[in-house]
């Protein structure tokens, strides 16, 4: 088993990622040039949430053990952190998520799609990444324990593929007899396949592979990398040139082999550890965990100041990070936020 080195690298990018997110919530460029935005947003930006499903995968599985039964309290343990955290911040969005409800008309109906969303996309649009994670953790270490890693790799890449299909090719399926109305059904029943059936299990196997095996020549890393983003910038053009490329998009076939590359990168770094490093992966979370409550208030406000909206989100964010770190120890239970 790997030795378990301090990945200073990870903890970097993963702030960095969190700025991207908020890109993704924000628009920042689209008063520049929407076509800038749209490029931001679908290439660099979408690496984020990936990123964060391949490092949580990494760090978990190199924890693995021969005894199934330490691998299951390992799991079990990680399952009871991220829920507790997605349980914390469901009540703080509570409110939020009331008014949004009531805007667009309370009905038997949108509790249904509350409890699906609350199970599977998220409480809160921005807080899905917490039960996909919850359901694909689990979903790729009971394969990787009964089936092995290269069939559960090629499981997960064959689920991301149908997801791929739904997410990507939607405006198709709408226009198709038949196909549109099972289209219609998912969508009702699944709302998104970007969920912790078909798009995370990918992410994190990226993560257990590489838990795994050794780092690839820094050459390597590179070449790939960049060859990966390119197809990924040609792959965004191909969707917009045929016209179905929408603000949803975001399961893309290239980042698979972004992902697995760019995290090869960062784990071949070598960053001496620092105190400052540890607390932007602190940060990052709270980051990640607040910024739309600053976010859906200052759009509503300046909704023709996209770029303003996204440095006063950051700003807040930051601030509201900085305090619970900094307040913590004096104040227990801001230690539940993490």
């Amino acid at each position: 088993m790997i030795g378990k080195k301090r990945y200073v690298s990870i903890d970097i990018a993963k702030y960095v990622a969190v700025l991207l997110v908020i890109c993704v919530h924000t628009f920042p460029l689209v008063e520049i040039s929407s076509l800038l935005n749209t490029y931001w947003i679908q290439t660099i930006c979408r690496l984020a949430i990936p990123f964060f499903f391949a490092s949580a995968g990494f760090f978990f599985f190199r924890k693995w053990d021969e005894d199934p039964e330490v691998n299951k309290r390992n799991l079990i343990r990680f399952e009871k952190r991220v829920l507790k955290l997605y349980l914390i911040w469901t009540v703080i969005y509570l409110p939020y998520t009331i008014w949004d409800y009531a805007k667009a008309g309370f009905s038997v109906l949108s509790i249904v799609s509350y409890l699906r969303d609350f199970l599977l996309n998220g409480s809160y649009y921005h807080l899905w990444v917490l039960p996909t994670i919850m359901l694909a953790m689990p979903l790729v270490s009971m394969m990787y324990q009964r089936f092995g890693l290269l069939n559960t790799l090629k499981t997960c890449l064959i689920a991301y593929i149908i997801g791929y299909f739904i997410n990507v090719y939607g405006p198709v399926w709408e226009q198709v007899p038949v196909v549109s109305f099972i289209y219609e059904f998912f969508m009702k029943a699944f709302a998104t396949s970007r969920n912790g059936i078909f798009f995370g299990p990918i992410f994190i196997g990226i993560g257990l592979l590489l838990s795994r095996t050794r780092r690839l020549p820094k050459q390597w890393i590179i070449s790939g990398f960049l060859v990966s983003f390119i197809l990924l910038v040609l792959e965004v053009t191909l969707y917009r040139l045929f016209g179905i490329l929408r603000d949803i998009t975001s399961m893309y076939i290239t980042l698979i082999p972004a992902v697995y590359f760019l995290m090869n990168w960062l784990l071949s770094m070598n960053i001496p550890d620092k105190q400052r490093y540890r607390e932007l992966n602190k940060e990052a979370s709270l980051i990640y965990m607040s910024h739309i409550l600053f976010a859906k208030v200052l759009i509503n406000l300046f909704p023709r100041a996209n770029l303003v909206v996204y440095f006063i989100t950051l700003a807040l964010s930051q601030l509201f990070a900085t305090l619970v770190i900094t307040n913590k120890k004096q104040f227990p239970i801001l230690e539940h936020l993490l």
